[in-house]
């Protein structure tokens, strides 16, 4: 009998070592790396292109699938609402907050990589319209596809993506020369 109660008590201390483990380090740490990783998520040159490719669609009028896009590139954080245009194949995206208030660099950083993601991802999109508190802009797939080339689904690979779009928004002059060519700003 105390052989027994000493294995019952025991297995009582590991398994609340373990319990405590898993508690005050695992799920902590867990935590901690989907916090760093939906911090990443809002910024363009970190955004996980793997998030944004179940919502490819051959038609812009699927639009519970656009609505999600736009749900999981950046500037979603600050509230969005939407129109879809299904006659023009356009899309008219409200942003619930001022360009300023975002900041420019941001803002034309997140335009560009919506842009490339949104005409990459929605085969018959040919206009996007984003309407800030304060100013507005708009993109065409001509205009992307003079920047970033004739077929921008091309760019959906990972690697390609990450060099052709993300690290270009490194690159103030490339930012700088898509917000005067590709996305126009109509105030």
């Amino acid at each position: 009998m105390k052989t027994k109660n000493r294995v019952i008590i025991a297995l009582l201390i590991i398994g609340t070592l373990l319990f405590s483990v898993v508690q005050f380090v695992v799920v902590p740490h867990n935590n901690a790396k989907e916090q760093e990783y939906l911090a990443a998520q809002v910024e363009p040159t970190t955004h996980d292109l793997s998030r944004i490719l179940p919502y490819k669609n051959r038609y812009i009028g699927n639009s519970s699938n656009t609505i999600n896009l736009f749900y999981n590139l950046p500037l979603a954080e600050h509230g969005v609402k939407f129109q879809i245009f299904s006659q023009t194949l356009a899309l008219e995206i409200d942003y619930q907050v001022s360009a300023q208030k975002i900041g420019g660099e941001k803002v034309h950083k997140a335009l560009i990589y919506n842009s490339v993601a949104a005409f990459s991802l929605i085969d018959n999109l040919k206009k996007i319209t984003y309407v800030f508190s304060d100013t507005s802009y708009e993109v065409t797939r001509t205009n992307i596809e003079s920047v970033f080339g004739k077929n921008p689904s091309s760019l959906l690979a990972k690697e390609k993506w990450k060099t052709a779009v993300q690290h270009e928004l490194e690159n103030r002059d490339f930012v700088n020369q898509c917000m005067r060519t590709a996305i126009l700003e109509k105030k």
